[in-house]
């Protein structure tokens, strides 16, 4: 009976001791949502932060946030752009607690730039690493060409994204491609990027709501594309009244409209638009015949249903149009539009889903205005997509993400018509291209201690080219050509031609060295099943896609990023250092003189490439003050090389040469400088090093002609790039409670007037050879622009 009353009295200790200590390992959670105090709108993408105790998160696009956290005081603040911040003080003891905040928009004049939507030091903090989000609100005091708000052209101003030059359509990631981008609006796909063949983007920021561009670390959500993800989402609508907002410019006028659609205000709609009157930009081209006709526009819709405040509908669409008649005889236009459907869901405080269904339609049409050979040609790509995504946020600790996708591509590479009775051109159609393509994924963040982090996941993605379709055999032990075809087999509908599949990992390690500094490590694989067949260096590109097939495999890379990340003065200024090495297999090359359009044995005049680029990007950041800014450098290589067994096949002997987006030295200034009261002053100074391209290094005789002879592949280089830009924005003074306001903006492109080269060509005149230079824009440009808001 002793030891008895001895062994109770001692498991009485210990409970004692013990339970504290599993009580202080209990997790409660945090839970509610965030919205606009005036409009009761759910808020997205707003901080919800505690310094002291180092935990944090984002609200989701239903205002919806949700955190575990141990027992214990909080002093929880809620930060957003345009809105003042909120703090509440929680004592967590023996429950969970639901909040529901009201944030206030901040009307006043403000004197330093606002906190982004995120926590302060994110920089150090967050798993992810090679990640840029854009501030939308601060995109129109950046100055840019034409006084036009870019979200393209700022992006290009962060470490490791860079652009052929310009009048050149879209961006490049860390010596990658264009069309090695994903680039998704609402989650649909957009081929084309740009109005005007390249010189803006066509995408209008008054309806955009975030913008988030992975140059690593791409969740394992996404693939399709093998340098970077940007994510893009449109606002969902004003849900207290209809506001108007829009601007006018020398170069385009735009109108957004927002507002309740319902009486009970679960219904809000959003459209706006674009339009162009650039008559006046065309007169700045080399050649004045170019003043015929140039037109575009580009238009945003959605609706929004709230059907509680965790369960919401939504449809958008989009719509861009370009034509432009360079040079006078010849007529470019194309043709965007997607839509998008989604069902947004929240369970449960731990269990929320995401059901998207898109469409994405990309035409590209060449009209040739010559009286005797008067033609269309035509090339378009349709890829429809439904995909379901999961998040199961079991403990602060552990976030899950899984789900899958199903897509199907249809693909007309080329056909021509001719377009007038007395036109020479015959009709040619080469055959459609279709595809189908499913994925599914599994990532989870994992954070064991405050200073630990791991993002792991996986994605498997399975290819498949079905018919109706035609393939070409080729003879054995000799390289591809038109005469070396052994056979031709033809497949009915839906047969498979070719398929591919594999493993994409993916892994972010973050380790905080101190509380004000981290070490992060990413890895990622990524799959391009499509690939685009373009002149990349021309002015007026004609481009079409592309999908993989039995000669023509999918592109694959691998990259490995290591970075070192440190905040300075409570998170005002953010330094980063990340060095990366990414390989890739089976990129397409071209045969020199190889046959683009309308080729239908392009696989012929296709080569299986290798890649390789490494670099290093150094970015300081001042977040907070009357100025602000960022310096960013990016030392980077890109190489490639066709290692075929045939010398005639070859690119420079095998070896490894510059691809054409290789530029090893980019450096950007930008500042913002609120100089006096509603003045603020901004400045861009660009510098990048030319881009590769060959020069004739001799001449032969071809039927007693002189030729030029091109022999080593991009073994030159235009000269370097410099700009500087300037801008004034004057913004009118508001006050408490005032729903009307505007701002005038100045801004002067190119202020020394550089001529930078976007290409360099040779021509024979007579018995010598003259080169010639070609500059987009050789003078300053000046521009001013009126916003407003109601």
């Amino acid at each position: 009976m002793h030891q008895f009353f001895v062994r109770i009295i001692l498991a009485s200790v210990l409970l004692l001791i013990a339970v504290p200590r599993l009580q202080a390992q209990i997790r409660f959670r945090i839970y509610g949502q965030v919205v606009d105090g005036v409009t009761n709108k759910p808020l997205a993408n707003v901080s919800v932060y505690d310094k002291k105790q180092g935990a944090g998160t984002t609200t989701d696009s239903t205002g919806a946030f949700s955190m575990q956290v141990l027992p214990g005081p909080y002093n929880l603040t809620f930060s957003a752009v345009g809105y003042y911040a909120r703090s509440r003080f929680l004592e967590i003891e023996r429950a969970n607690i639901r909040m529901e905040v009201a944030l206030n928009p901040d009307t006043r004049q403000l004197d330093e730039v606002n906190v982004k939507g995120r926590t302060p030091d994110a920089n150090v903090s967050a798993t992810q690493m090679s990640v840029v989000r854009l501030d939308m609100k601060n995109l129109r005091n950046i100055p840019v060409v034409f006084g036009e708000v870019d979200i393209l052209k700022a992006l290009t101003l962060q470490p490791g994204v860079s652009t052929v030059g310009e009048g050149a359509g879209g961006f490049n990631v860390r010596g990658g491609r264009t069309d090695q981008n994903l680039v998704l609006l609402d989650g649909a796909p957009l081929f084309n990027t740009s109005h005007l063949l390249g010189l803006l983007s066509n995408l209008n920021a008054d309806a955009i709501q975030d913008v988030t561009l992975y140059k690593g670390g791409i969740p394992a959500a996404y693939g399709g594309r093998l340098s970077s993800l940007l994510l893009m989402n449109t606002k969902a609508g004003e849900t207290d009244r209809v506001s108007v907002n829009g601007g006018i410019g020398l170069l385009t006028s735009r109108l957004l409209v927002q507002g309740p659609a319902s009486k009970n205000k679960k219904l809000t709609f959003l459209a706006g638009g674009r339009i162009a009157y650039p008559s006046f930009i065309l007169g700045l081209f080399p050649e004045p015949t170019n003043k015929d006709r140039a037109f575009f526009y580009d238009l945003n819709g959605r609706l929004t249903y709230r059907l509680t405040n965790d369960s919401q509908l939504s449809a958008t669409v989009y719509r861009s149009y370009d034509t432009f008649k360079f040079p006078q005889d010849t007529l470019y236009t194309t043709q965007s539009t997607l839509l998008t459907a989604r069902w947004s869901q929240r369970l449960n405080p731990q269990l929320s889903f995401n059901l998207t269904a898109t469409q994405s339609d990309y035409r590209f049409f060449l009209d040739g205005l010559t009286s005797t050979n008067t033609y269309r040609y035509r090339s378009t790509i349709r890829q429809r997509d439904a995909r379901l995504d999961w998040l199961y946020t079991p403990k602060p600790t552990h976030r899950l993400e899984f789900g899958g996708s199903l897509t199907g591509y249809s693909l007309l590479p080329g056909a021509i018509a001719p377009t007038g009775d007395n036109s020479n051109i015959n009709t040619q159609t080469l055959p459609t291209e279709q595809a189908r393509e499913w994925a599914g994924y599994l990532s989870e963040e994992w954070t064991p201690f405050r200073v630990l982090s791991v993002q792991v996941g996986v994605r498997y993605a399975q290819f498949t080219n079905v018919g109706p379709g035609v393939a070409y055999q080729y003879a054995e032990g000799q390289p591809r050509t038109r005469e070396s075809i052994t056979d031709t087999l033809r497949y009915g509908n839906g047969q498979a031609l070719a398929h591919y599949g594999g493993w994409e990992p993916r892994l972010t390690i973050r380790a905080n060295l101190t509380p004000n500094s981290s070490l992060k490590v990413s890895y990622n694989r990524t799959r391009q099943f499509l690939h685009l067949i373009s002149n990349t260096t021309a002015i007026s590109p004609v481009d079409f896609w592309k999908v993989s097939d039995a000669l023509v495999p999918p592109q694959v890379a691998d990259q490995f990023a290591v970075g070192y990340f440190r905040n300075f003065n409570d998170n005002m200024y953010e330094t980063s250092v990340e060095v990366y090495h990414k390989t890739l297999e089976n990129l397409v090359e071209y045969r020199n003189g190889a046959t683009l359009l309308l080729n239908p044995t392009l696989d012929a005049d296709l080569l299986r490439a290798q890649g390789k680029a490494y670099g290093v990007e150094v970015s300081v950041q001042k977040t907070r003050g009357l100025l602000t800014g960022l310096i960013a450098y990016t030392y980077s290589r890109t190489l490639a090389r066709v290692p075929s067994p045939y010398p005639s096949v070859q690119i420079n002997g095998g070896d490894w040469y510059p691809s054409t987006f290789d530029r090893p030295h980019n450096l950007t200034i930008a500042t913002q400088w609120k100089w006096s009261r509603g003045w603020t002053f901004g400045t861009n100074f660009v510098y990048t090093s030319g881009r590769p391209t060959t020069y004739p290094d001799g001449t032969y005789r071809l039927n007693g002609a002189k030729v030029l002879d091109y022999s080593q592949r991009n073994a030159d280089r235009i000269p370097d790039y410099h700009r500087l830009d300037v801008s004034f924005t004057k913004d009118g003074r508001r006050t408490v409670g005032q729903r009307h306001y505007s701002n005038w903006s100045i801004s002067f492109y190119n202020v020394y007037a550089h001529k930078n080269p976007y290409s360099i060509y040779f021509q024979r005149v007579n018995t010598t050879t003259k080169s010639y230079q070609l500059s987009v824009f050789g003078t300053i440009i000046p521009s001013i622009s009126w916003n407003f808001t109601y």
